[in-house]
C-alpha cells in the first residue's frame, strides 16, 4: 500500500485547510471581530479534531469502510458509505466551481468557463490516478511557496500605508451576539471539513504521530487565516471586505509600496490555483475512494476518471454563478453538522464500547 510521511500529511493538511479560505472574509458577520471568530472556532475545533485522530488510533491499518463495516456492520455502513460519498461529492463541484470562476474573473476572463474547468479536471484526473502518494508529493513541493506567495501578501498589505489598525476597534463593539452568531458557520468551515481525512488516515506511515501532526498543521493555518482576517479589515474596513467577492485580490490590488510592489493581483491568483486546485482534489479523492467501497471494489481509478470528466458539466448544472454557489453553501447545515460532527462523535463512542466489551 502506498503510504506519505507526517511531513507530507502535515502539508497535506495545511494546504487543504487555507484552500480557498484565506480569498474570503470568514466570520465577517461580526464585522471587526471576524478575527475573534476565527480563534474561537479554532479552539472549538479541536473537540472535532480529537475524534478525527482517536479513530485511527483503534484502527490504525484499515481504511474507513473497513472501520464502519466492523462496527456498525454491512447494513448500516453501506448507507453512511453513500451518503458520505455524496457528501465529498457536493464539496468537490462547490470548490471546483468557485475554483474556476475566480480563475475567469482573475486570470482568464476570455475563455469559457468549461474550457478551465475541463482544463484543471484532466490534471487532477491525472494526478489522482497516481495515488494518495503522489497527491502528497506535489503538495510538499508546492507548500513553501504558498507560504512564501502569503506571507509577502500579507507583509506588503501591511506596509503599504493602507494598513489601519483602528478598523479593528472597537473589540466586541457588538457584544458577543454577533461573533457567536458566525461560530457554527466557521467551525463547519474549513474546520469540519477536516472529516474527509478519515478516508486516508490509514496511509500514513506513522500512525502514532497523526495527532500531533494534525493539530500542528491546523495551528499553523489558523494562524494564517487570522492574520488574513486582519488585514482585510485592516486595508479594506469592515463594508468592503463583507461586499467584496475576492478580499485578497481587493487588498493586493491596494498595495502601492515605493511605486516598486504594485498591483500584486499575481499573488492572488497563485494563492486561488493552489489552494482551490488541491481543496477539491482532496474532496474528489475521498469521494472516490469512499464511492469504490460502497461498491465492494479495491481499484478507484476508473471512479476518478468517470466522475471526474463529469465534475465540470455537474458543476455548472449546479450552480448558476458565484452567488448562487455560495448560497447553496450555506444550505444543508443539520446534514453538514451530521456527516462532520454527530456521526464521527457516534461512530467513536461505539467503537469505545465494543473494545471495551471485548476486553
Amino acid at each position: 500500500m502506498r503510504q506519505i510521511s507526517t511531513i507530507q500529511l502535515f502539508a497535506l493538511i495545511v494546504t487543504f485547510e487555507i484552500g480557498s479560505t484565506t480569498l474570503f472574509a470568514l466570520g465577517v458577520g461580526a464585522k471587526q471581530d471576524a478575527w475573534i471568530v476565527v480563534l474561537v472556532s479554532f479552539i472549538l475545533s479541536f473537540i472535532l479534531l480529537w475524534v478525527y485522530t482517536q479513530i485511527p488510533k483503534y484502527y490504525p491499518q484499515q481504511n474507513f469502510a473497513e472501520i464502519l463495516h466492523d462496527c456498525l456492520g454491512v447494513i448500516l455502513a453501506k448507507p453512511l458509505l453513500f451518503l458520505y460519498s455524496m457528501y465529498f461529492l457536493g464539496q468537490a463541484t462547490h470548490n471546483f466551481y468557485e475554483f474556476g470562476v475566480l480563475i475567469k474573473i482573475t486570470a482568464l476572463p476570455n475563455t469559457p468557463l468549461l474550457v478551465i474547468l475541463y482544463l484543471f479536471i484532466v490534471v487532477m484526473i491525472y494526478i489522482l490516478h497516481k495515488g494518495i502518494e503522489v497527491i502528497a508529493r506535489s503538495i510538499e513541493i508546492f507548500i513553501p511557496y504558498l507560504f512564501f506567495f502569503l506571507l509577502a501578501a500579507y507583509f506588503l498589505n501591511m506596509i503599504s500605508g493602507e494598513f489601519e489598525l483602528t478598523n479593528l476597534l472597537p473589540i466586541f463593539g457588538e457584544g458577543f451576539q454577533p461573533i457567536l452568531a458566525e461560530v457554527p458557520k466557521v467551525v463547519a468551515f474549513p474546520f469540519g471539513e477536516m472529516v474527509v481525512f478519515l478516508t486516508i488516515w490509514h496511509y500514513v506511515k506513522e500512525q502514532g504521530y497523526i495527532r500531533k501532526t494534525t493539530f500542528i498543521a491546523v495551528s499553523v493555518s489558523t494562524f494564517l487565516l487570522l492574520i488574513a482576517q486582519i488585514v482585510f479589515i485592516a486595508v479594506l474596513g469592515v463594508e468592503l471586505t463583507a461586499s467584496s467577492e475576492i478580499p485578497l485580490l481587493e487588498a493586493m490590488l491596494s498595495v502601492h509600496v515605493a511605486m516598486i510592489f504594485t498591483n500584486l493581483d499575481i499573488i492572488g491568483v497563485f494563492i486561488m490555483f493552489i489552494g482551490g486546485f488541491y481543496k477539491t482534489a482532496m474532496h474528489f479523492f475521498g469521494f472516490s475512494l469512499m464511492f469504490t467501497w460502497l461498491l465492494n471494489k479495491s481499484n478507484s481509478k476508473w471512479v476518478i476518471t468517470i466522475f471526474g470528466l463529469a465534475l465540470p458539466f455537474l458543476s455548472i448544472l449546479r450552480f448558476e454563478n458565484l452567488d448562487d454557489q455560495r448560497w447553496k453553501g450555506m444550505e444543508g447545515s443539520v446534514y453538514n453538522i451530521l456527516l462532520y460532527a454527530l456521526l464521527p462523535l457516534l461512530l467513536l463512542l461505539i467503537i469505545k464500547v465494543k473494545k471495551k466489551h471485548h476486553q
